[in-house]
């Protein structure tokens, strides 16, 4: 991508480590993304009255170590993923949400956990995702709170967060604002 090219250019140093967070504002269908190959008739089961479901011989089958035994599948136009995960340089996340502390079905139906501000407000959730608060509203995203604390280890002019989809919150910092790089072909 072209317009990564200075950043590369500042990257030269041996010990350089970048932070990349992609947030997808809940464009991802993830349970199409990676599939359990071990138990594809649940996945099966729920996804194909909706004609959603992917055959299971057209995954990309991973396994990974610390589920021994269990094989997942990513959805077959994810081969640069499987190639990453083969050479131990990707990780999984799922079933993750914003929660207040630990909570089951069981103690959400009898009301005995703390839940997070407005639970079934997807716009609500967003922000809570982008600013890691759960029990109320920040203007602040722990991108943002990243890039406040770390500014001055900053030692080259480059502002300490880019991002490419303008300045949700998740890059607002009290103090550093992002960089917002327009869509290419940016000049």
């Amino acid at each position: 991508m072209e317009r990564f090219g200075i950043m590369n250019a500042l990257a030269q140093a041996s010990d350089y480590k970048a932070l990349v967070c992609i947030f997808l504002f809940g464009g991802n269908d993830a349970n199409n993304m990676v599939i359990p190959v071990t138990d594809y008739a649940a996945y099966s089961t729920a996804r194909q009255p909706s004609g959603i479901a992917i055959p299971k011989d057209s995954l990309l089958q991973i396994s990974p170590p610390s589920l021994a035994g269990s094989v997942f599948g990513l959805h077959p136009s994810m081969t640069g993923l499987q190639e990453l995960w083969n050479l131990n340089k990707l990780g999984v996340v799922c079933n993750v949400g914003p929660l207040v502390e630990p909570a089951t079905r069981t103690t959400y139906l009898n009301n005995s956990v703390r839940l997070p501000f407005n639970l079934f407000s997807h716009s609500d959730q967003q922000n809570q995702w982008q600013t890691s608060v759960s029990n109320g509203q920040s203007s602040a995203g722990w991108g943002g709170r990243i890039a406040d604390r770390t500014a001055s280890l900053n030692v080259l002019a480059f502002p300490t967060v880019t991002s490419v989809a303008g300045t949700p919150i998740f890059t607002s910092g009290s103090v550093e604002r992002p960089l917002a790089i327009a869509a290419a072909p940016t000049a």
